[in-house]
C-alpha cells in the first residue's frame, strides 16, 4: 500500500510538472509567433513601398523615352504640314481649296494630339497619377493608342496628295 501511494505521488509530481512546463513553452511560443508576425508584418510594408517605388521609376522612365519620341514625331509632322501647304500653293485653284481643307483636319488632329502628349506630361509632373502595376499598363495602353493615332496621321498625311490623282 505504501508503495502504491508513494507511486501515485511520483506520478502526480511528474504530471504536475510536466503540464507546468508544457503551458509555459507553448507561452514562450506564442509569444515567439507574435514577434514574427510583426516583424513579417513590417518586411511586408517594406516590401510594398519598394515595389511601389520600382514601379514608378519604371514607369516615369517609360514615360520620358516615349515623351521624347512622340514629340519628335509631331515636330515632323508638323515639318511635313509646312511642306504641303508649301506643295498646296502651287496647285490649281480647285484642288488648292480641296488639299487646304483636308491639310487643316490634319493639322488639327495633329495639334490634339500634341496637347493630348502635353496633358499626359502635365499629370506626371505633378504625381497625379497612382504608381502601380496597373498604372503601368495604362501607360503602355495609352503609348499603343497615341502611336497608333501617330502612324494614322502620317500616312494620311503622305496620301494627301495621291487621293487627289483621279
Amino acid at each position: 500500500m505504501k508503495t502504491n501511494i508513494l507511486s501515485l505521488t511520483i506520478i502526480t509530481l511528474m504530471t504536475g510538472t510536466i503540464l507546468t512546463s508544457c503551458g509555459k513553452t507553448t507561452k514562450e511560443d506564442a509569444t515567439a509567433v507574435k514577434k514574427d508576425v510583426t516583424i513579417l508584418n513590417k518586411d511586408l510594408e517594406k516590401g510594398a513601398e519598394y515595389t511601389g517605388n520600382a514601379a514608378k521609376a519604371a514607369v516615369n522612365t517609360d514615360w520620358k523615352k516615349f515623351e521624347a519620341t512622340s514629340k519628335i514625331a509631331i515636330g515632323n509632322t508638323d515639318n511635313q504640314i509646312k511642306d504641303l501647304r508649301a506643295k498646296i500653293a502651287t496647285a490649281n485653284k480647285a484642288e488648292k481649296v480641296k488639299l487646304t481643307k483636308k491639310l487643316d483636319k490634319l493639322e488639327q488632329k495633329n495639334k490634339e494630339l500634341k496637347e493630348k502628349l502635353d496633358q499626359r506630361a502635365k499629370e506626371f509632373k505633378e504625381n497625379v497619377k497612382e504608381f502601380d502595376e496597373s498604372a503601368k499598363e495604362d501607360e503602355q495602353k495609352f503609348e499603343k493608342e497615341f502611336t497608333h493615332d501617330t502612324d494614322e496621321l502620317g500616312t494620311a498625311l503622305k496620301d494627301l496628295f495621291k487621293n487627289n490623282v483621279d
